[in-house]
């Protein structure tokens, strides 16, 4: 049996880690919509106990667009190196130096952003009432100054060192043990936007394989923090290293590669595979159990499966300013101050492709 205590993952993440606390906070564009807005009189307005009226947007959502995508750069950027720990994200100590490299760039090109839509701003509030007339007077009851607008908007991050409290080491205990999940979690939302990808075909593009390089890069740079990250990590690797680097992947390389997504979208499957490989339930050398026609099952179950189509490019609003990190919602392991990796004989499903 492998076993990680607490303490050791305490020691890693005070000597080899940091906290990347970043805040992105930006103007909605939106306000409360009230009842006069409706020309409701008092004995016609809902209970706010039954009913919320919502909000109405004061200018062009397409004129504030870009800072979302500023922010959601901000978050990958954060995430290619690290994993979201505490409400910030947790980076290896030797990647904070590039990270906040990429997050300068990013801050001056939002205060940029800021600065050219506060130039255009009373035009694009009379572009935006010119476009709904009936409106006028709401819209302009709702708009504040471009001053006071401005300052709704902001770009900052914090690397901070991580140190309990003197006699309360304990209270990490939950968070510690989350952090592998954690990371597997995130794995499996970078492995599902390539469904458009493989599910139906017959080949995968040099394109789709970025996907699973950047799966390899965020598991080499964290695979310390947890030792079933490993395992996970050379069969990415070993992946990689047999597919040409030019044209697209087809045949055994194929249904290979179709495995590995179905294993790689699965977060407890992940778990469990990587503890069942320290433990010696699996070996690595030998040649994977399912065979092709297992694959084309799952590949016809995943077809009939319907999956929330992440690239769609449907509207982003934000109703308030919060900060960029968002919870992740993980099933929460067994507590303990060990984190044990299962004996060779345990039960440690083994019905995925490898």
């Amino acid at each position: 049996m492998t076993t990680t205590t607490l303490d050791d993952t305490l020691i890693t993440l005070t000597e080899r880690l940091s906290l990347i606390v970043l805040t992105v906070s930006t103007w909605s564009g939106r306000k409360k919509l009230r009842a006069d807005d409706l020309g409701l009189q008092a004995g016609e307005i809902p209970s706010e106990e039954l009913v919320s009226l919502g909000s109405k947007r004061l200018c062009n959502p397409d004129a504030i667009r870009v800072f979302h995508t500023l922010k959601g750069q901000a978050e990958r950027a954060c995430l290619k190196v690290g994993t979201r720990f505490l409400g910030g994200y947790l980076v290896p100590n030797d990647q904070v130096d590039g990270l906040c490299c990429v997050l300068d760039g990013l801050k001056r090109d939002f205060e940029h952003e800021v600065q050219s839509f506060l130039a255009e701003y009373d035009r694009e509030i009379a572009d935006w009432i010119a476009r709904h007339p009936d409106w006028e007077r709401q819209l302009r009851a709702a708009v504040d100054p471009a001053e006071v607008i401005g300052t709704r908007f902001s770009f900052r991050y914090r690397p901070l060192v991580i140190q309990p409290a003197d006699g309360h080491r304990e209270t990490l205990t939950e968070d510690v043990a989350e952090i592998g999940h954690t990371i597997f979690h995130e794995v499996a939302q970078i492995a599902v936007s390539l469904e458009k990808s493989l599910v139906g075909k017959d080949s995968l593009t040099q394109r789709a394989l970025g996907t699973f390089r950047r799966i390899q890069e965020k598991l080499a740079v964290l695979s310390f923090i947890d030792p079933r990250i490993q395992p996970i990590l050379e069969l990415v690797e070993g992946f990689l290293s047999r597919v040409p680097r030019r044209g697209p992947i087809s045949g055994a390389l194929f249904q290979e590669g179709f495995g590995l997504w179905l294993l790689l979208c699965d977060e407890e499957r992940l778990t469990r595979h990587g503890a069942g490989r320290l433990a010696g339930d699996v070996d690595p050398d030998s040649d994977p159990p399912e065979r092709d026609s297992d694959v084309d099952a799952q590949r016809t179950e995943a077809e009939r499966t319907p999956r929330l189509d992440l690239d769609d490019d449907s509207e982003l609003t934000t109703e308030t300013d919060v900060p960029v990190t968002e919870s992740v919602s993980s099933r929460k392991p067994a507590m303990s101050h060990d984190i044990d990796v299962p004996d060779a004989n345990a039960d440690v499903p083994l019905d995925c492709f490898f």
